[in-house]
């Protein structure tokens, strides 16, 4: 079966005989891994759409266990990526993350399309490009059916209103095992075994959440979180996905 589709390359191997093994991540079959014999040292558009950070239309070959990619025209290369090696550690460690949070063949439109408006974000961003990279998380927890419950205590139900005033106006728990915000009273009745992964964000959290998800990420082009917050958020992220993606982005101590 022929497929035309556009898609992004996560990452290529290469393998015996000149052949190539690409990762794409397409929007009409999710993540696939496809073979090609497309020389990536050719002076062509195909050569150029099986590079990471591309975005192309592929014609590709559906076997009954494989794909192989016939041929490929590229739509936009943000191969430029690479010139700022900040950008290019968010960028690929955005990649890598949807690469490793998405099954094959899984279809991800709105995810996809989300990936590619990072691409375009971050190739623009000035400045910061972790504030991009954690909007971009926080909006796939969502796709992902992960979101965290900031709306009201995930332990009784208390609203957002009321725990609010317990903190002096923002909220002062955050649990991972319970999957959102906790109030002081579900805090101060939790076993000592059970505080493990309550954290105490001397941010608010809700606030700055809420603003990732309600924004579009070409809205954190030029914005900068401050480096406490920053610091503060990827802790907290990096032990939430852990636990309820079993992904391990920040493993390398990315932070910018």
């Amino acid at each position: 079966m022929l497929i035309n589709t556009e898609g992004i390359v996560l990452r290529q191997k290469k393998i015996a005989n000149n052949r190539r093994i690409i990762t794409l991540f397409t929007k009409s079959h999710g993540k696939i891994i496809a073979g090609t014999n497309i020389n990536e040292r050719a002076k062509s558009r195909a050569a150029l759409a099986i590079r990471p950070f591309t975005f192309a239309e592929y014609d590709i070959f559906k076997g009954r266990n494989y794909f192989n990619i016939n041929n490929a025209d590229v739509k936009k290369s943000y191969y430029s990526i690479g010139e700022d090696i900040d950008r290019y550690m968010v960028a690929s460690k955005l990649l890598e993350y949807i690469d490793k949070t998405i099954e094959e063949e899984q279809l991800r439109p709105r995810l996809f399309d989300m990936t590619i408006e990072f691409m375009e974000s971050i190739t623009n961003a000035k400045g910061n490009y972790m504030t991009l990279f954690y909007a971009f998380i926080v909006k796939s927890l969502a796709l992902n059916g992960v979101m965290p419950d900031i709306k009201q205590c995930v332990s009784c139900g208390k609203p957002l209103q009321s725990i609010r005033p317990e903190g002096n106006g923002k909220v002062k728990f955050f649990s991972v095992s319970g999957g959102g915000i906790l109030c002081e009273d579900c805090y101060t009745g939790l076993d000592i075994r059970d505080v493990a992964l309550i954290f105490k964000p001397d941010f608010d959290i809700v606030e700055v959440l809420y603003y990732f998800v309600k924004r579009p990420l070409s809205s954190f082009e030029k914005v900068s979180l401050k480096p406490s917050v920053s610091v503060g958020l990827q802790r907290i992220l990096s032990e939430y996905l852990k636990y309820y993606l079993d992904v391990d982005i920040f493993d390398d101590g990315l932070s910018l």
